[in-house]
């Protein structure tokens, strides 16, 4: 599973891949153990780290994550990059 989402400008990759799939300045919704431990939100910044961004709590669909990531990216978008 791979969809693509633009959100204000920002790419968000919801995958069941991993993190080193995503490309400098996206952000991702992974599914954890295939979506069954849940789905992490995560962003890769410019030098190729990534940080998780839900601290640690999971989400049981990839739709309440994506949700989240798109209130994150607003969050970005009224106060600076991440």
């Amino acid at each position: 599973m791979r969809r693509y989402h633009l959100h204000l400008g920002r790419d968000i990759v919801v995958t069941s891949g991993s993190a080193r799939e995503l490309e400098a300045g996206q952000f991702g919704v992974l599914a954890i153990d295939g979506g069954a431990g849940g789905w992490s939100v995560v962003h890769k910044g410019p030098d190729g780290g990534v940080d998780e961004l839900n601290n640690e709590m999971h989400f049981e669909q990839w739709e309440d994550a994506l949700a989240f990531a798109k209130e994150l990216i607003g969050m970005l978008a009224a106060g600076g990059e991440p």
